[in-house]
């Protein structure tokens, strides 16, 4: 049921309920709101009325002392999910966006940019609150963070109990905290783990039928091995494991003897013309830092609309109903010849436009085995051990039609369809909270 609580002064712990929620059997109980619970004693209170309606915009009233309210640390403005069984009387939903460690940027200026994912505050209700790890306090359960008041549409500072189900948006964090939260919360974190690049590889290659939509990859180990692939491929694009968006990534391509390196480490991208294998060599006698936690992978003729190459990001969610579904799709063009991502200047279209642009007489099928692709992954990765509810899955379409899996990203960015689709847009920023509430109905 929704229900609005008031505080009202007493020494004990009490919880005051409308007569019509009478059970005589249910005299006392434990409340539990979050991380916190206590003994509390029910009583009932004749000018409490449960409405004929009862909704979030017309919520039963519940009365709590200050005591209670302060050993539960519950703030009174949410409107709040109340369940009451025979274990006794849960508040919630409380919610938790697990941010990063540098805890100076999180003030309520910055968290407004996460306002806009509360236009669905209606359907979740509870406390929903953004903290970082710092700031945990293991011994009583509680952590420093803000919470969004949606009476103000404001971010307020406070003490807060550890949340029912945390949507993890940071990935910098301790192992050792993210362990002890998923233990806490009995599995109710979210986006529990984030592959490197390498290991994303690994897990993806024991799936036969995935396997098939994996470019050849490598860890780059020397300059020997880093020729002789590029020599087998032609082509060959250097990523880091640990970094996303296109960022530190070089392109060396092989020209009859010569070699084209497009370095886009810098701001500026920087293009080497190497003439032989010797200066090839040096190139990466000077720069072995590309030995360092990078992969080589083989550089795929992606499809192009107006001599563009693009590529496709997929958004797959876990809706209310625990099931995985495709909340956005886009198509992302290149502007430079080479990288698609839209933070490294590409743009993106409407899938639909774009397939059949590229391939008026089978975008459809291409659309549906895209689909499928993406939900085959996503059912394969349910079996990692890991908790995810989130995926952005940047999908290559190849000149020959091929599909291939480039990349999975757990804190997807979602430029794109702010831009191309609003609506979509919020759609995908809602998803989320309503995922985290349904796992919140079945504590």
């Amino acid at each position: 049921m929704w229900a609005k609580i008031e505080v009202v002064k007493c020494d004990e712990k009490i919880v005051y309920l409308p007569p019509s929620l009478a059970d005589l059997d249910r005299l006392a109980a434990v409340a539990r709101f979050g991380g916190k619970s206590a003994s509390v004693s029910i009583q009932y209170r004749d000018d409490l009325d449960f409405p004929t309606e009862n909704s979030f915009k017309n919520p039963v009233r519940i009365q709590i002392t200050d005591k209670l309210r302060d050993k539960l640390l519950i703030p009174e403005s949410p409107v709040y999910q109340v369940k009451i069984s025979d274990s006794g009387i849960t508040f919630g939903p409380v919610i938790g966006f697990l941010l990063g460690n540098a805890s100076h940027r999180y003030n309520p200026i910055h968290m407004m940019k996460y306002s806009d994912r509360f236009g669905i505050y209606h359907q979740v209700g509870g406390l929903i609150y953004a903290f970082s790890p710092k700031f945990i306090r293991w011994k009583n359960h509680t952590v420093y963070g803000l919470y969004y008041n949606n009476d103000t549409s404001l971010w307020e500072y406070g003490y807060f109990p550890l949340p029912d189900v945390i949507y993890r948006r940071d990935f910098h964090s301790d192992p050792d905290v993210i362990k002890r939260l998923v233990e806490f919360t009995k599995g109710g974190l979210f986006n529990s783990y984030r592959f490197t690049k390498d290991q994303f590889h690994d897990f993806i290659k024991l799936n036969g039928e995935l396997k098939k939509h994996l470019p050849p990859t490598e860890f780059a180990l020397n300059f020997d091995q880093i020729k002789n692939f590029i020599n087998l491929h032609h082509k060959a694009i250097l990523k880091p494991i640990h970094l996303s968006r296109g960022r530190g990534i070089c392109i060396v391509e092989q020209i009859d003897t010569r070699y084209k390196v497009i370095d886009f480490r810098p701001k500026h991208p920087l293009v080497y013309e190497l003439y032989n294998d010797k200066l090839l060599e040096n190139f990466f006698a000077v720069y072995q830092d590309l030995f360092d936690k990078y992969l080589i992978q083989k550089y795929l003729p992606l499809s192009k609309i107006d001599d563009s190459p693009f590529d496709i990001r997929v958004v797959m969610q876990k809706g209310p109903d625990k099931k995985w579904g495709s909340t956005g799709i886009e198509c992302r063009v290149s502007n430079n010849g080479y990288l698609t991502n839209i933070s490294r200047g590409g743009y993106a279209l409407p899938v639909d436009e774009t397939l059949r642009r590229a391939y008026p007489t089978c975008a459809k099928p291409l659309l549906e085995q895209i689909y499928e692709l993406c939900h085959n992954f996503c059912s394969y990765m349910d079996k990692s051990g890991e908790h995810f509810a989130e995926f952005g899955l940047d999908i290559a379409v190849d000149t020959d039609q091929r599909l291939w899996i480039i990349e999975a990203n757990v804190f997807p960015s979602f430029k794109g369809f702010k831009k191309m689709d609003p609506d979509t847009y919020l759609s995908i920023r809602y998803t989320p909270l309503l995922y985290a509430a349904s796992l919140f109905a079945k504590i």
